[in-house]
Parts: C-alpha cells; sequence; structure tokens
C-alpha cells in the first residue's frame, strides 16, 4: 500500500508542474522520495518531527501531502501517560502493537491519540488552509481529526478514488460519483426494479435477482460450479473468461471445477482456453 502511495504521489507531482508541493511523512518514506525532492516544483520534503524554519516552504506549497501517521518513541507515550494516570487504582498496561502503535490501554491510547493529532492539527495550520483559497491539504491517514476531518468541506475518499480520478483535479467528481452510487445502493429496496440493481451495483442480471431475492427473504438455493458450468456450456463453447464472469464465484474454484470436469469427461476442451460439452453418441 505505502508503494502505491509513494509511485502515484510521485505521479502526481510530475504531472502537476504548475503546482509548488510539499510533503511532510516520515523518514522512511523520505528516503523513497529523494528523487522526488529534486523536482522544481516539490518546495518542501520533511520528516514529521522537523518542521522548524520551514515557513517559506509551507507558504509556497500549493498542494499539502501528509503521509501516514507520525511515530512516537514509547517511553515518550509511557512517561505522560504515568503522569496523567500513575495513580489511578487501575495499573497502567503498556502492552502495545509496535508495528502501528496501537496501546491495549485506552488510557495510554487516548494520550498517543492526542499527541498525534495535535502536530497533524499544527502542520495543517501552517499549511495555513484557513487562509488562502488555493491550498489543497491531502492528508493520508486512517485518523479522524477533530474539527477537521468531521468538518463539511473536507472530502473523505480511499486512495481508490484517487487512483479512479486520475489526480487531483477529479477527485471531487470523483468522490461524488461514489457517493451518489453509495447513496443509491442505501435506497435499494425489495420492490427496485431489477434494472436498477443491475445500474447501480454494476452487476448482472442473475446477481441482481439474486439481490432482490435476499431483499424479499427468499431462500436463495445454492448452485454448484458443475451445474453452472454445464448450464452454461449447453448454449455452446465458452471461454475460460465468459465461464468466470458469468459464474458467482472464486475463480480459482472455477477454474479448478472445469478441469475437474473435462478429466472426467463431462465436459471437453475444445481448444486453449474455451471448452464445450462433448459431442452427444448419435453423432
Amino acid at each position: 500500500m505505502g508503494e502505491r502511495f509513494v509511485s502515484d504521489i510521485y505521479a502526481e507531482i510530475k504531472r502537476t508542474s504548475n503546482l509548488k508541493h510539499a510533503i511532510i511523512t516520515y523518514n522512511p518514506i523520505i528516503e523513497q522520495l529523494r528523487d522526488v525532492a529534486e523536482k522544481e516544483n516539490v518546495c518542501l520534503l520533511t520528516e514529521f518531527k522537523d518542521l522548524y524554519e520551514l515557513d517559506a516552504g509551507f507558504e509556497a506549497a500549493e498542494v499539502v501531502w501528509i503521509v501516514g501517521t507520525p511515530y512516537w518513541e514509547p517511553g515518550i507515550i509511557w512517561r505522560r501517560a504515568q503522569i496523567l494516570y500513575g495513580n489511578d487504582a487501575a495499573p497502567l498496561c503498556y502492552d502495545a502493537d509496535s508495528d502501528f502503535q496501537h496501546y491495549k490501554d485506552e488510557r495510554i491510547q487516548r494520550i498517543y491519540i492526542q499527541t498525534v493529532t495535535d502536530l497533524i492539527t499544527n502542520i495543517i495550520g501552517r499549511a495555513g488552509l484557513n487562509l488562502l483559497g488555493n491550498k489543497k491539504v491531502m492528508l493520508i491517514s486512517s485518523l479522524e481529526i477533530p474539527n477537521i476531518t468531521d468538518r463539511p468541506e473536507t472530502l473523505l475518499f480511499d486512495w481508490e478514488d484517487f487512483q479512479i480520478a486520475g489526480g487531483l483535479d477529479k477527485l471531487a467528481e470523483t468522490i461524488a460519483i461514489r457517493e451518489k452510487f453509495e447513496t443509491e445502493r442505501g435506497n435499494l429496496t425489495a420492490d427496485s426494479r431489477r434494472e436498477k440493481v443491475e445500474q447501480v451495483l454494476g452487476c448482472s442480471t442473475r446477481i441482481a435477482n439474486r439481490v432482490l431475492q435476499k431483499f424479499r427473504g427468499g431462500n436463495i438455493p445454492h448452485v454448484t460450479y458443475r451445474e453452472q458450468i454445464l448450464t452454461l456450456l449447453a448454449d455452446g463453447e465458452k471461454k475460460v473468461v465468459e465461464v468466470t464472469e458469468a459464474i458467482d464465484g472464486n475463480s480459482k474454484g472455477i477454474h479448478n471445477e472445469l478441469a475437474r470436469l473435462a478429466k472426467i469427461g463431462e465436459i471437453m476442451k475444445v481448444r486453449w482456453g474455451v471448452y464445450g460439452l462433448p459431442d452427444s453418441p448419435e453423432k
């Protein structure tokens, strides 16, 4: 996932040579972005905790990328927890997921989250987002930042949205389209027309009927891969890709079933990647 972020950000910086970019992240990502720093339109590349005397870079940046979550040595978080909760009746538990800095003790986790959100809030404030209309801040993190991620003008997106949009220019439009379809999906009911289900979910007629059956409380009988394959091939030869697209299931399982049915003679391999039913005895 990190490699996707790095490569897509790099491509966006190259594509938008007319915009000044700043990147704030942690050291492992900085090492991967050393080449980016040489671009004329990159005015700042720095680590989360090295933000001193960088006002000129923040002022020049039109797009500020905040990539990842700041890391704090556990000892710092522990000491803050001891100051606040050291006299609690329940002793502090310092166990944590070291990769993601998720502390099992909710008190310590609150301190960590507050420390991180304070720093990110400070970065966004220094970017001048509230003061200048030409600024964009791209926060690539799963954390909720109070008074920032919950603001109505903030757009929440998955990285797939960015990739589908092909860059910042179309990102807002892409998010709006996805949210529209998500709303329509949430409004589907047992009374919805099959054509509407197909359009909203982008699925086949067969899948749409199954969805409607489920909405209507009907039992959906399990149809084996074998039955579905034989039904499809009854209409004539089919390519493997046509079979896997028509059948609802795991593509590897479908491939295995095709191979099994061919081995026992229920179907035949007409040529590479194409299957059909065996010739009838009369022929």
